[in-house]
């Protein structure tokens, strides 16, 4: 099946991920470019007001793949804003898509992420990835939420996790 990662990544945790999978599975790659500097604040005004920031549109088409698999960050419990341009243009497509997000997981996993999609994209999307960067580090002591937010995955551990999300994709898509 061919397919398309579309990735963002505010940190650079999402965005070794996605490099590392598209390797992997032999995938088409895009990563979603802002056209404007983003900083904490854009982000908690965007979940706030439920804004689109713009993007620079890649010249990836969707029609030309049959899976699509987005790879982004969730901020305080929503989708990366970024993305919000595509799921428009995914609407009325039926397109095959995926949700992978490796984020903080502070507070656990997000059980509302499927519902958000749908919302956004009109599609039932084919799997969501969720793990979470608490499940990577030591739990003695535990993390704290500053720990957390700010960690880097290291080579290694982003090599592990991989393992586990194409696991996880094969059970649902055929790569």
């Amino acid at each position: 099946m061919k397919t398309l990662i579309i990735s963002y990544s505010f940190t650079g945790n999402n965005g070794k991920l996605s490099n590392i999978i598209a390797e992997r599975i032999n995938a088409d790659f895009v990563e979603i470019k802002e056209k404007r500097k983003r900083t904490i604040l854009t982000i908690l005004l965007d979940v706030i007001f439920n804004r689109t920031p713009k993007i620079q549109k890649s010249e990836k088409i969707f029609e030309e793949y049959e899976h699509l698999l987005f790879i982004a960050p969730i901020w305080f419990g929503k989708i990366a804003s970024p993305l919000r341009t595509l799921f428009e243009d995914l609407k009325n497509t039926n397109k095959k898509f995926s949700f992978i997000s490796l984020s903080s997981g502070a507070d656990g996993v997000n059980p509302d992420l499927e519902k958000e999609l749908i919302q956004r994209t009109g599609i039932k999307p084919k799997t969501v990835i969720n793990p979470l960067i608490r499940e990577i580090l030591p739990t003695n002591p535990k993390p704290s939420r500053k720990e957390i937010n700010t960690y880097k995955i290291s080579e290694d551990e982003a090599d592990d996790v991989v393992k586990k999300i194409i696991t996880e994709l094969n059970k649902c898509v055929t790569l």
